[in-house]
């Protein structure tokens, strides 16, 4: 089977000659190490993305863009960036400080002007799909994680509670501006989307149910369908944290599969199995708290031998750790990992 074939096999649910690997991201510092090359570090450099999922013999890729530009030159190596949303950082050596929200009055929500999707080019989804042979997934954002970085994350829970229909207002012109993203993506060749959105932390959901209702679940449900509307693509959920409670409502939005299923947050992937593993296809749950940081590479490889037992069979399953390979994984541990598929 091609890479292609494979990725689409597992999100039908079919058969495939071997489980599909692939990572929603894999870190510069990280990739360079393996490569034993000096790429740049940008979080997007297509030579060292194709490279390092070509060592690693993955079968995916997980592409996006998310304008932004520098305003004035800082002091001490500090430099002011604004997004594509409105909200501006101080950016320094490896870290970044919001000193502007997006919206700086939340009674003035109705106001905030729609994020300008011209500003997307598509040309990293455009490279993926032309000059490899990779399944290509371009991420866009979901209301939660986007509302949530144009706010300090405090004024997001406090303005979602006391401010909800202002919130509600600001969402409809942020996902509108996201499902033009996702069109973009997919004119450039995307082959299927991930809606990156994290919702929940180790114990459950951030946002009560009522507020669900109203500021996210109904945001879901109109990007999934306007997207499979403009280009009928397998579109996923992304989401860390323990989302057992939302689950039917992500099979309810249409999506094909959900990213992450967080172990160490009590996302036990045979329970899921068992209950969505014919309608959802599973992407992840290899443990990186323990497991991929600090185990030996026996336990990896068991450890990865029995989530596909649990999760792969009959199709429906996609391998890679509960989130993205992180720096400080050890060498041997990745490459357990991916012998252990094979």
């Amino acid at each position: 089977m091609t890479k292609k074939e494979r990725v689409s096999a597992a999100i039908r649910h079919q058969e495939t000659d071997r489980v599909p690997k692939g990572e929603l991201h894999i870190d510069g510092e990280l990739a360079n190490r393996l490569l034993g090359r000096e790429y740049p570090l940008a979080y997007e450099c297509f030579e060292r993305e194709k490279a390092i999922r070509e060592l690693l013999r993955m079968d995916l890729v997980n592409v996006g863009e998310w304008p932004e530009w520098e305003l004035s030159p800082g002091q001490n190596g500090r430099h002011l960036i604004q997004t594509v949303y409105g909200q501006i950082y101080e950016m320094g050596s490896g870290s970044r400080r919001l000193v502007r929200a997006a919206v700086e009055e939340i009674e003035n929500a109705e106001a905030y002007k729609k994020p300008d999707s011209s500003k997307v080019t598509g040309e990293i989804v455009k490279r993926f799909a032309q000059e490899t042979d990779f399944f290509v997934f371009a991420q866009i954002g979901g209301p939660v994680t986007q509302l949530d970085e144009m706010f300090s994350m405090e004024d997001f829970m406090v303005y979602s509670m006391t401010n909800t229909d202002d919130m509600h207002k600001i969402a409809v012109k942020v996902m509108d501006y996201e499902i033009e993203k996702a069109k973009i993506f997919l004119d450039n060749g995307a082959d299927g989307i991930v809606i990156g959105d994290d919702v929940a932390f180790n114990t459950g959901v951030f946002l009560p149910p009522h507020i669900m209702e109203q500021n996210v679940y109904p945001f879901w449900n109109q990007a999934v369908k306007e997207i499979k509307a403009y280009k009928n693509v397998p579109v996923f959920l992304h989401s860390d944290g323990n989302v057992n409670a939302v689950l039917e409502k992500v099979t309810e939005a249409g999506f094909d599969g959900i990213q992450s299923l967080q172990p160490s947050a009590g996302m036990d992937i045979g329970e899921v199995k068992k209950k969505y593993g014919n309608r959802l296809c599973l992407w992840g749950n290899i443990d990186l708290d323990y497991i991929m940081c600090h185990a030996s590479p026996d336990e990896v490889r068991a450890s990865v031998k029995e989530t596909i037992k649990k999760a792969g069979a009959d199709g429906g399953y996609i391998l890679s750790t509960c989130n993205t390979l992180i720096s400080s994984i050890p060498q041997e541990n990745i490459y357990a990992m991916i012998e252990a598929a094979e």
